[in-house]
Formats: structure tokens, sequence, C-alpha cells
């Protein structure tokens, strides 16, 4: 997602007490707002319009960081399969709750999270009766990431879908922050998916982001990606409930798309 990404209210709730007891724990966080042209989420194209906006806050307590945060995301034209014909919605929204527990043990970090997809304004209409296309889920994950080499991080994700099926998804991330000027930072980074029940990667996505620092807390990060297919998006997106009804959806296909982030911390 584009989701880079990504906690829940309990997390938040459990870091206020942690915090109302302890006052050596401080919280920090942040509030942004931003716009993409394309909601590209691991390789797959949910449709273009992308408005967002989310909070996100952590602490650190006996050696371990608690994170929590929330992400709302307005997607203005649904991709979803180009079935337009058949009712799909214009629109569609979706709101993500999520939490971690991270342990920093220096030569590597480990966290456990957990994330829950709510979507809203995605009903269809069809003759043997409605249907919800993205049904709400749950995931718990498990990473670990360190500093590679020369200031490049690199990070394995493996995801735990609870409710509906993700195919064992994974995640290999890098990244490297260049420092271009005292309040510019230019980070280049790629993500690459895997399907470990089909044993197929999903995609490879490249990205370069512009984070420019207005002031100490006032952040503009602009940003542009290219998402390729690979063979186990197609294998995925034909499994999909839809199938036995209007078919195999057409293959997934790659993806030039952009955008900008606002962010205030605290």
């Amino acid at each position: 997602m584009m989701r880079n990404y990504r906690k829940t209210i309990g997390a938040l709730a459990a870091a206020s007490a942690l915090v109302a007891g302890h006052a050596s724990a401080e919280v920090e966080g942040n509030i942004h707002i931003g716009y993409s042209s394309d909601y590209i989420f691991r390789g797959s194209d949910q449709g273009s319009g992308l408005a967002e906006a989310g909070i996100d806050a952590s602490t650190e307590y006996l050696g371990l960081k608690f994170a929590g945060g929330l992400w709302y995301g307005s997607i203005e034209n649904s991709d979803l399969f180009n079935l337009g014909p058949v009712g799909i919605p214009d629109h569609y929204s979706e709101l993500d709750v999520y939490g971690s527990v991270s342990k920093d043990f220096g030569f590597l970090t480990a966290t456990v999270g957990y994330i829950w997809y709510h979507y809203a304004e995605n009903n269809v209409a069809i003759p043997q009766g409605d249907i919800k296309l993205r049904d709400d889920a749950q995931e718990i994950y498990f990473s670990v990431g360190r500093e590679i080499y020369w200031g490049i991080n690199g990070s394995l994700t493996y995801y735990w879908d609870i409710e509906t099926d993700n195919a064992g998804y994974s995640e290999l991330g890098l990244d490297k922050t260049f420092k271009l000027h005292d309040c510019v930072d230019l980070v280049a980074s790629v993500k690459a998916g895997y399907y470990v029940e089909e044993s197929e990667w999903a995609h490879v996505t490249p990205s370069l982001t512009l984070n420019v620092k207005v002031t100490d807390t006032f952040t503009i990060s602009p940003y542009v990606a290219y998402s390729v297919e690979l063979d186990g998006l197609d294998t995925v997106a034909g499994n999909n409930k839809l199938q036995s009804i209007i078919g195999t959806p057409p293959g997934e296909t790659n993806h030039f798309f952009g955008g900008v982030k606002a962010s205030v911390s605290f």
C-alpha cells in the first residue's frame, strides 16, 4: 500500500496507560494526509484517486517499543477487474487499525504486529444476490530487520491472515536514505512480494521519496513508484470469489504511480 507501511487501538490504549503510570515513557507520533494517483496494494491495482489520512504513535518501555495507529483511504475510482458494466461501485473506502510490539536485539530488530482491514461501499448486486467485493480481514505479521551495509536497511515480513486468505503473503524490503541538504532527504527503496502458499513472486516495486522538512515538525514528501507484475498476482487474483460468477479476471499489469504526503510530528 502503499500501505508503507503501518497497529491497533488497543496498542494505543496500552501505551497511554504505560505513560500515565511511568513518567519516563515518552510518546512520539505523527499525523498525515496525502494523495496518490493510484492505490497499489502489494502490487495489485485497487483503484485510482486515493485520498488518505492517518495517525501513528509509539512509546518505549522495558526495552520494548509499542506502536499503534489508524489509516483511512478514500478511493475515487475502483478498478477491481475493470468490471464497470456489472455494477462495480466507482468509489469505496478503507480503514486500517494496526498495532505492533518490537524489540531491538542489537544485531536485528524483531516485530510482531496486527492489522485489521475494514472496507466500506464495495457491495455489488448480481442475479445470485448481493456480495461484498472485499471482505474485512485481519492479519498478524512477524518481521525482522536490520542495517545490512552502507546505510542500507533490510526487512523481511510474513503476514498470517486470520479471516480470509492472503496466500501467505511475505515481503522483502530494502531502503537507503541519501542526505541532499540539511532539510532534504531522498529515500530509495524497493519491495518484493512473495506468496508462500503459491510459491510464486507477486511483485517488485521500487520507489523514490523526497522528504522536505519545512519545519522541525512539518514535512512534505512527494514520491514516485513503479510496480512490476509477477506471476503470483495472476494466480491469486484468479482465486477471487467473483471467478465462479464472471470468469477469471484479466491479468495484472505494471503500474507507474505517485503522490504526495504532508505530515506533522509530535
